[in-house]
């Protein structure tokens, strides 16, 4: 089974777990999920536009739209519209990029935006945020999002207190070299992102409100300090 295809099908089982993509539609967002399903950035376009609350977006070369409408939300592919609520147009839309957006495989060395960790003193006087990635897919039951990824930093391996530092794909301004991928890690993605997206509905904290971000920062916070007594 190709990339594209295990994206296809975790597509396809999402769908069934829904109750607010009509029969109607559901031909129309997979003709969209198959159009990006190896390229998520028009989707991420799209994503950044709902978030800044803009009206419009489109990708002519593929005959894809994102327009909202008061209260309604459509995505439509070829003038064939997929209308949706707000809630439920941000279940579909992080959903499509949860499920098709590429997983970076363990042992990989990433540089992460350093914008983004303003607030961590001990990464200010560095050149690059370098990781190395050593753990993926991190999260509780209790919790409605998980971590894609958590690392180490390179070469020393820790921060100040040993901690280990979360980050989502956004966040990784590059791929400096990418670990081991072998038929065995996709299909572990594809179990991973299965059981958390398809079956438990949860999604990336990088699509998180801000609110649950802040509350999640002083769990882990909370934490590193009582490891550190």
């Amino acid at each position: 089974m190709t990339t594209k295809e295990y994206r296809l099908n975790l597509w396809r089982e999402f769908v069934e777990h829904t109750d607010y993509i009509n029969d109607r539609d559901k031909e129309t967002m997979g003709k969209i999920v198959g159009i990006y399903a190896e390229n998520t950035a028009f989707l991420f376009q799209i994503y950044e536009a709902f978030i800044e609350n803009d009206r419009f977006i489109e990708d002519e070369q593929n005959g894809v739209r994102y327009e909202r409408e008061d209260e309604e939300y459509i995505l439509s592919h070829e003038g064939k519209e997929c209308i949706f609520d707000k809630k439920n147009f941000k279940k579909v839309l992080t959903g499509m990029l949860d499920l098709l957006e590429d997983t970076i495989p363990l042992g990989s060395v990433v540089d992460l935006r350093k914008d983004a960790y303003a607030g961590i003193a001990d990464l200010q006087n560095v050149e690059h945020i370098r990781m190395v990635v050593t753990y993926r897919f991190l999260g509780t039951e209790e919790e409605n999002y998980y971590f894609p990824y958590a690392g180490v930093v390179y070469p020393t391996g820790m921060l100040g207190r040993k901690e280990v530092l979360y980050f989502t794909r956004p966040l990784v301004e590059r791929v400096v070299k990418e670990g081991y991928r072998d038929e065995q890690e996709d299909a572990y993605v594809y179990l991973m992102k299965k059981e958390l997206v398809v079956e438990k509905g949860k999604n990336s904290y990088g699509y998180a409100d801000k609110e649950e971000i802040e509350a999640f920062n002083k769990k882990v916070k909370k934490g590193v300090e009582a490891g550190g007594k």
